[in-house]
């Protein structure tokens, strides 16, 4: 019994010791990804990313994964958003800056999910391609409005979305 004992002891100290490294895991991912960063903090990257189911038992490789999965869906809020907004405009003006935006938006998320695929194949600078180009969505929603003189309707709402995509960017720069 007593051996029996010592054996559950062990394991839950070997279960702790594994969930103790792997929390460590991400913010060690966390603090290497954003040290050179002057616009991602590292707070910036728990904050996103801990909440995240299996971002704490994850290498670089899957933490990349997550992170642009988060940018997808973030897009897609916005896709959402500016959809909504489509239905709802009837000045053409305003109109086709939010298509041009949409466009650029759903190419970003397009380029997303292309580089997920990327780095699941071990093509990390095409990935790291693809994901700045997601990046610069949000450059080209603002010059779709402001070469109509017409103020965004989604340009603050589109800050946590690039900053993911700069995160993503970042982890990925951690395969490389």
């Amino acid at each position: 019994m007593k051996s029996f004992s010592i054996f559950v002891t062990l394991l839950l100290l070997l279960l702790l010791l594994i969930i103790a490294g792997a929390t460590a895991n991400l913010q060690e991912l966390c603090k290497q990804a954003t040290a050179s960063s002057t616009i991602v903090t590292y707070d910036f990257c728990i904050k996103s990313l801990q909440p995240i189911h299996g971002s704490n038992e994850v290498d670089a490789k899957g933490l990349a994964g997550i992170t642009i999965n988060l940018s997808i869906y973030n897009l897609v809020g916005i896709i959402n958003m500016l959809s909504d907004l489509q239905s709802k405009t009837t000045n053409q003006t305003v109109l086709d800056a939010l298509n041009a935006c949409s466009d650029g938006i759903n190419n970003g998320n397009t380029q997303l999910k292309m580089a997920q695929t990327l780095v699941s194949n071990g093509r990390i600078q095409d990935a790291l391609t693809s994901v700045k180009v997601a990046e610069g969505s949000s450059d080209v929603c603002d010059n779709a409005f402001n070469q109509r003189g017409v103020q965004s309707p989604v340009h603050d709402a589109m800050h946590d979305p690039v900053l993911v995509c700069d995160l993503a960017d970042l982890i990925i720069q951690l395969l490389a």
